[in-house]
């Protein structure tokens, strides 16, 4: 039985509608959408309003169970420390909170680890589209606005009217960022979940005829610098949480990090690869054969060509080397996991891994990236990718770092993993395995599991219309009593209050 069950009446409801004064939910239009942007903002950064409720369960959890949650933070930690970042890089696999919201009338419910409600409010908008929680900020879209809101403090909850194309898009490279484009593709707005910064394009100085291809957005791991390829006007835009004003290149979106920007200018069989600073300032550029992706790694630009062949551009000379070539077939497109230094290359025959030498780590033939979840545009876990063999029904893991295998199973591609990627549940038609590089084992529970927490260690499974909050347990293992945590219906995710 659950030791603890939300209150009977919990049906979204009782919920007062969001105020629509100056200190409360804001919305936009125009000119005031920056001034008030920026007040939200500083108040943003406070952690004053929902308290933490998490009390650590004192239960003994299974053996399988704890070295999985180890083993996920202890990956996340090392790969953070790796790149340089603080944790926000590839997102945190620490959580304390359940977030479900009602897609219907745009309701959002708290819950700790215990079962207990800790936070409810609404946000303001309804028929919801698409949402996304990262770290404790929620974002969500319906078709004519997006609403921004901090879960730790729900006071001041942002909304923008915009004629939303529904769904919200995650930049390849990065975790921390999403765009939410309008249904023309000429306007898009830009919400950095871990600051509670937004960038509107209809607030900027950019060019009339926009046409924005999200779908080949570019960012850098912390998610602070976004390049998009503005098909429109034949060339890319840079838009920047820490600049003011938007920058314009020549060409094709290729690749971005915190200081230059790199395009390409594909003619024919051949291409001009251009690198330039934020400002818009030209650095140096080459000719090289046509190029589908491209990561800025050190002092080199790492290029993927058409064929498969992988070249090195040096930024300082722009001299070209060509390093090695692909077994994926024709390269269909490249992007750059959050950690930023590998280059995940998708061909019509495979997938390859290289590295932030140019080094191919790995050729994985019949296998593709899966698209479920965080994957959807792009491979985005910190320690693993997870490909399908879809001729062989099978998923495979593979570790980013050296490239190697570290499960294997036959199960369909629709993949809940943890922040590593490492520790994925997947679906059978005879219920759910676990993967972990120990073990490949079936999942005892009852229902189906809609989410996994960063951890990879606890799964929200709806059973009998209600969502329930249960271990990650396989046979012959302990597990504590499942937690109840409101009725089914709402989507769920997992937050660091």
């Amino acid at each position: 039985m659950p030791r603890s069950r939300p209150p009977m009446y919990d049906d979204g409801g009782g919920l007062p509608d969001v105020a629509r004064g100056e200190e409360q939910s804001r919305l936009y239009s125009g000119s005031d959408r920056r001034s008030d942007r920026d007040s939200v903002e500083g108040h943003g950064n406070e952690r004053s309003g929902v308290p933490n409720f998490l009390i650590r369960r004192a239960i003994v959890v299974s053996l399988v169970v704890a070295l999985i949650a180890l083993t996920a933070i202890a990956a996340g930690n090392l790969l953070g420390r790796r790149a340089g970042g603080s944790g926000l890089t590839f997102g945190d696999s620490d959580w304390n909170t359940v977030v479900s919201i009602d897609q219907n009338i745009g309701s959002v419910v708290l819950t700790d680890a215990e079962g207990e409600e800790t936070g409810r409010f609404r946000l303001g908008i309804q028929s919801l589209t698409d949402s996304a929680v990262i770290g404790s900020t929620v974002i969500a879209a319906s078709t004519n606005s997006i609403a921004v809101a901090d879960l730790s403090a729900p006071d001041d909850i942002i909304i923008i009217g915009i004629e939303s194309a529904g769904t919200l898009v995650r930049p390849s490279g990065t975790v921390a960022t999403v765009i939410a484009p309008d249904t023309q593709s000429q306007r898009v707005v830009l919400v950095h979940g871990p600051t509670l910064e937004l960038i509107d394009t209809a607030d900027l100085d950019t060019v009339p005829g926009a046409r924005y291809d999200i779908n080949l957005a570019r960012s850098d791991p912390a998610g602070r610098n976004v390049l998009v390829t503005d098909s429109g006007n034949f060339q890319s835009v840079l838009f920047s949480f820490d600049r003011d004003t938007p920058s314009f290149f020549p060409g094709l979106a290729l690749a971005v990090d915190d200081s230059i920007v790199v395009t390409a200018q594909n003619v024919g069989t051949n291409a001009n690869i251009n690198v330039f600073d934020h400002k818009g300032e030209p650095g140096i550029s080459t000719q090289t054969a046509s190029i589908r992706a491209g990561m800025i790694a050190g002092g080199n630009v790492i290029l993927i060509g058409v064929e498969g062949e992988v070249l090195s551009l040096s930024i300082a000379s722009g001299e070209v080397t060509t390093l090695d070539s692909l077994s994926v077939g024709t390269v269909q497109s490249g992007n750059v996991a959050p950690r930023g230094d590998r280059l995940i290359v998708r061909g019509d025959q495979g997938t390859a891994i290289v590295d932030g030498d140019g080094l191919v780590i790995v050729d994985l033939p019949d296998a593709q990236p899966t698209t479920t979840g965080i994957d959807e545009l792009a491979p985005r876990r910190s320690a693993c990718v997870i490909l399908a063999r879809a001729a062989s029904n099978e998923i495979v893991v593979v570790d980013l770092e050296d490239g190697a295998i570290r499960i294997e199973a036959l199960a369909r591609p629709d993949v809940l993993a943890d922040v590593s990627g490492c520790l994925p549940v997947v679906p059978t038609s005879a219920g759910y395995l676990s993967l972990t590089p120990d073990a490949v084992q079936p999942v005892t529970l009852v229902g189906n599991v809609l989410a996994i927490s960063p951890d990879g260690g606890t799964l929200v499974v709806e059973n009998n219309k209600r969502l329930v909050l249960t271990e990650r347990a396989v046979p012959d293992s302990d597990r504590a009593d499942p937690v109840d945590i409101g009725r089914a219906g709402r989507s769920v995710a997992f937050a660091d209050l």
